[in-house]
């Protein structure tokens, strides 16, 4: 029996969706949750992400979360979080006497203000039907993607990211207001994003790096995935410039670019416009050319390897959440699939609509039947 070094073993959480109170207890292995559509299995791995920096596998709003029945009481979302055998608590929820969105965090009962340090307590990443059509979302869908497998290896690539989009916003705010833009102050926010902006790239290309040397192995019945990262600063970088001197250079041409970001109303150079290149490599194709079900293995293709680089480089793999995983996968990538998450011993939280399709897990995962709110074991280990 695999035991998961990195996992979730007790997961709790009230007046959130369609469940008014959940208490679940599960061993560090693959869970397997089944219903009908609408029963609330995505919700549950919806709660899950929120224990990640950001807005969670949906990008709703705080209130769009709590209960549908409606009511005063926010919604709350606990979990112990097991790695190496360490628990750590981490608790979250919509702060409900605040007049504005806002979400509590707490680590260990400890209030915290800065949602980028669960990155230190917890790694999830998630692939969800929505996602089979990043390839075709253009730029920045790939990159929320890369920086969520960055989070894994650098928790501090959340904060910069979040601060690199704080000083670009209060940039093209002033810029949007010519007359009133104070010149010391966007020199100071220019700096700012660059030297961010340096940071997050710089983190980017090590992943990319990391992803190469794990996707240059076989895995089984998926494609093999070629990936580059292209850009202004990724160029400046990789013909040699220093890191300071790349600041530099992109805080003097934001300058330069003032006149242009203020008439387009965005700031068009920067972090923010790379472009990540992904191939399948046996058809020398790009992925957004590619077919759905080819593109749902390339993405599964990168999310292994992401996961097998974290347990190389971190000791432990993320935990993932795979919402309708076997929804374009043939029987033979399945079954391929599970293995691979049994031999890297990831706690994957997977989602689908019939039980059978997940027979290939055995009796190492822990099957949940959900139906209307509530949740029943199938079968215990």
């Amino acid at each position: 029996m695999h035991f998961a070094p990195h996992a979730i073993t007790a997961l709790t959480f009230e007046n959130f969706r369609n469940y008014r109170s959940l208490q679940l207890h599960v061993k560090p292995q693959p869970v397997v949750l089944t219903g009908h559509n609408g029963a609330g299995k995505t919700n549950i791995l919806e709660a899950i992400s929120l224990l990640s920096p950001g807005r969670g596998m949906r990008s709703a709003r705080l209130r769009e979360m709590d209960h549908i029945a409606g009511g005063d009481a926010p919604w709350v979302v606990a979990a112990e979080v097991t790695t190496q055998g360490m628990a750590t608590w981490i608790g979250t929820g919509r702060d409900g006497e605040a007049a504005s969105e806002k979400r509590i965090l707490k680590i260990n009962g400890e209030r915290e203000r800065k949602h980028a340090v669960l990155a230190q307590h917890v790694c999830v990443q998630w692939l969800t039907p929505s996602m089979d059509q990043v390839f075709m979302e253009g730029s920045s869908a790939r990159r929320k993607l890369l920086d969520r497998m960055v989070y894994g290896f650098e928790p501090e690539h959340a904060t910069r990211v979040a601060a690199y989009e704080t000083a670009m916003r209060e940039r093209n705010r002033l810029l949007a207001n010519r007359a009133g833009a104070d010149p010391y102050w966007l020199s100071v926010l220019e700096q700012q994003m660059a030297e961010h902006a340096v940071a997050i790239t710089l983190a980017r290309q090590e992943n990319i790096r990391r992803l190469q040397d794990h996707l240059a192995e076989p895995l089984a019945g998926f494609p093999r995935a070629d990936i580059a990262l292209h850009g202004a600063l990724e160029s400046w970088l990789e013909e040699g410039l220093s890191a300071l001197d790349a600041e530099a250079k992109l805080a003097a041409r934001l300058r330069e670019l003032r006149g242009i970001d203020a008439a387009a109303g965005r700031a068009t150079e920067g972090a923010h416009r790379s472009y990540w290149h992904v191939i399948h490599a046996e058809k020398g194709m790009a992925a957004e050319r590619c077919s759905t079900g080819e593109q749902k293995a390339v993405l599964l293709s990168l999310m292994v390897a992401s996961a097998r680089a974290r347990a190389t480089w971190c000791g432990v793999p993320p935990i993932l959440l795979l919402d309708e995983v076997v929804a374009h996968l043939d029987v033979d990538k399945r079954r391929r699939l599970f293995d691979l998450i049994q031999q890297a011993r990831i706690q994957a939280w997977m989602t689908g609509t019939d039980a059978a399709d997940f027979q290939g897990l055995g009796r190492d995962a822990t099957h949940l039947e959900i139906s209307g709110g509530t949740v029943r074991i199938q079968v215990e280990n």
